[in-house]
């Protein structure tokens, strides 16, 4: 029997006949504890394990900044726990005392969810948020690499009165590696200007390995910012202490690998980074920064996705995530277009992977939290809407 201390029970007494167990209570877990981690094991037994971001270490790691996660498990009659995911509840800023909730790699074949227990989660997850009067929007980001499985999972959404938004918050379309070829087939996949910077990098004074030091966090977020920066994008407020100490402590399912200069000492040595991260089968390109050396005319990037591919497949992903792509080139007006043909030298498999989806449990309070969002916004740039 599973511990019970860091469980809320839902006196739902769901008689759904698609779930394993008659008439059983559902729960949530809102602590990141034993009972978290017992519903991970089984499911890793399994081999249906889930995402990251719904691992009891990324809640941990996530709660430095504020937000909290919680788990909302699906068992069979034994009490054997057989699917789940986790969501995030974040402060509003537009109505205090009100929180946003977000799901974040979610759907049909994450973390062994299936039709009847996506189903069945999602009931207690809408019981949740309608009971609780400080939830004004859950917002769930639904992904999948097939079409099947995004068209099943929206189903589900809507039938639980999610519906479709543009999405903001998430890419829509990616490329994606295949990784089950050998390392020399995949490479010899590549873009000539891929292979020549990977294999360009032992010219010069400098050195691949991984993020261990916390010490090196402010230097990871002095090379996103500039990265960002350079791209027109809007810098990203992570703790980087809490991802450090993450990686190191699960190195299968995160890892931050750095390119640092071998005549200079950290943290100034380090010419740039990438952060990767394993979602079950799927590893994800996530975040990445880096500067430029005057004096040293390498190509940090291809070297550093290379190491997260072969990291991707040591730890048993079958397909590596590029982290999402837009539709620009790098001579169009498309600030990322220039990332974007970056990632195609490595890839030109392009699918649609993401919808997102959101539900106003209660919309007056809804829209209460959107006048005063307007209204602020208003005072702040005139009656023209900032662009978002």
């Amino acid at each position: 029997m599973t511990a019970r201390l860091s469980r809320v029970a839902l006196s739902l007494n769901l008689a759904d006949s698609r779930m394993h167990g008659k008439g059983r209570s559902n729960e949530v877990i809102v602590e990141p504890g034993a009972s978290w981690q017992e519903c991970e094991d089984e499911l890793d037994a399994r081999g249906t394990p889930l995402p990251l971001f719904h691992r009891a270490i990324w809640a941990r790691a996530h709660s430095t900044s504020g937000d909290r996660c919680t788990f909302v498990p699906v068992r069979n009659s034994d009490g054997i726990c057989r699917a789940g995911f986790a969501f995030e509840s974040q402060r509003s800023r537009a109505l205090p005392g009100h929180r946003l909730i977000s799901i974040h790699r979610f759907g049909i074949g994450s973390g062994g969810l299936d039709d009847s227990s996506l189903d069945s989660a999602l009931a207690v997850l809408c019981t949740y948020v309608r009971r609780d009067r400080s939830v004004l929007r859950v917002t769930a980001e639904a992904f999948a690499l097939d079409e099947d499985s995004r068209i099943r999972t929206s189903e589900a959404l809507r039938r639980h009165g999610f519906r479709q938004v543009p999405a903001s918050r998430m890419y829509e379309r990616t490329l994606v590696v295949d990784l089950a070829p050998q390392e020399d087939d995949l490479l010899a996949a590549f873009h000539k200007n891929a292979r020549q910077g990977i294999r360009n990098i032992d010219r010069y004074p400098v050195i691949l390995t991984s993020a261990e030091s916390v010490a090196l966090a402010p230097r990871l977020k002095q090379l996103s910012d500039e990265t960002r920066e350079r791209t027109g994008g809007a810098k990203r407020l992570l703790d980087w202490k809490s991802l450090i100490s993450m990686s190191a402590a699960v190195p299968h399912l995160s890892r931050i690998a750095i390119l640092r200069r071998t005549d200079m000492t950290e943290p100034e040595g380090v010419l740039a980074f990438v952060w990767g991260r394993m979602h079950g089968g799927i590893a994800e390109y996530a975040e990445s920064g880096s500067t430029r050396a005057d004096d040293l005319k390498v190509s940090t990037s291809y070297a550093l996705l290379w190491d997260l591919m072969r990291w991707a497949r040591a730890s048993g992903a079958r397909w590596f995530d590029m982290g999402g792509i837009t539709g620009g080139t790098t001579h169009s007006e498309d600030p990322l277009g220039g990332i974007s043909d970056f990632k195609r030298r490595f890839s030109r498999q392009e699918i649609e992977v993401g919808q997102q989806w959101e539900l106003e449990p209660h919309p007056l309070r809804a829209a209460a939290a959107r006048f005063v969002s307007r209204s602020a916004d208003a005072l702040r740039f005139g009656t023209k809407r900032p662009d978002r």
